[in-house]
């Protein structure tokens, strides 16, 4: 006969679970950094919101073999635990301190570590929305991906490791040297952002190019960004202004022989000191002869004309 009490009783014994060991390990993925950009961010005056951006950053670009790459504040968010609003409010003020570089809807840590700073930390309060709002500034947000799209694909072959990124169309080229570096004064420049030029620049090589028209018709459309970017460094190396390089541009370009010899910003560096020096030659101002003006067809109307 069983004892009901004893039945009722049960065993006192912990349920036992099956717990899941969590080992990380390079096969499964590594993000390769420079030991000090990783010594910059760890000794840098962040707060906590600030270095789980840096360290996320870190990861979606450096972690896919990128400098930059085109990352949603919802991608961040998801990966640090954050709202969408504090990873916005937190990038804001990331940026203003050089931490981070933006180039049109690239995104990356600023490698130069120099310049980044601390002292004046962006308030972005009244730019970002409240915590208890749902929505952030479109211009401040970019489209969102699915986070399942940022996969690196990997080979257990350490000497043939692949990295992609399929996030926002990015493709899987090696990516460039260096972060495009943002100009806040360019009004032109190129991809890598290591030639430039402002509007004025950019005006004075229009005009230099109009004149160069006037000599050689058939010339090409030189390379806008390294014309702007010539005329920059020519007025900072030269100490001169834009009328004073179009003024002896204009000369030379007059002159019977400077004319088909300056036909660019650089060449007219180079030559600078020629110029101004024959500029001040009052016998020196030579215009374009007629022996120098290109001989009529000889079947044109004006080649005929004295003949009949």
């Amino acid at each position: 006969m069983s004892n009901l009490a004893h039945d009722n009783v049960s065993p006192i014994r912990p349920d036992l679970q099956v717990l899941e060991r969590r080992v990380v390990d390079t096969d499964n993925g590594f993000t390769r950094i420079a030991n000090e950009l990783l010594e910059a961010i760890a000794s840098a005056d962040l707060t906590a919101r600030q270095l789980k951006l840096m360290l996320a950053y870190v990861r979606k670009t450096y972690g896919f073999n990128k400098k930059t790459d085109r990352i949603a504040d919802e991608q961040i968010a998801q990966l640090t635990g954050l709202s969408r609003q504090n990873v916005n409010k937190a990038k804001k003020e990331l940026l203003s301190m050089n931490c981070l570089l933006m180039d049109g809807g690239l995104i990356g840590v600023n490698k130069e570590v120099s310049a980044w700073h601390f002292s004046k930390c962006l308030q972005v309060s009244n730019l970002v929305s409240n915590p208890e709002t749902k929505t952030v500034s479109n211009l401040e947000t970019l489209p969102v991906s699915n986070p399942e799209t940022h996969k690196r694909h990997y080979s257990k072959d350490k000497k043939d490791i692949n990295y992609s990124s399929e996030n926002s169309g990015e493709s899987s080229d090696p990516p460039s040297e260096n972060i495009p570096a943002i100009r806040p004064d360019a009004a032109i420049q190129t991809p890598k952002g290591d030639k430039w030029g402002t509007a004025d620049d950019l005006k004075a090589a229009e005009w230099i190019f109009s004149k160069v028209r006037n000599v050689s018709p058939t010339t090409q459309q030189p390379n806008w960004p390294a014309w702007a970017n010539d005329i920059r460094l020519a007025r900072n190396a030269l100490k001169c202004t834009h009328l004073e390089i179009c003024e002896v541009f204009k000369w030379a370009n007059a002159d019977a022989f400077w004319q088909t010899n300056v036909l660019s910003p650089a060449k007219l560096r180079q030559k600078w000191d020629t110029l101004k020096a024959q500029m001040n030659q009052p016998n020196r101002n030579r215009p374009v002869s007629a022996d120098h003006q290109p001989a009529a067809h000889w079947n044109s109307e004006e080649a005929w004309e004295n003949f009949i």
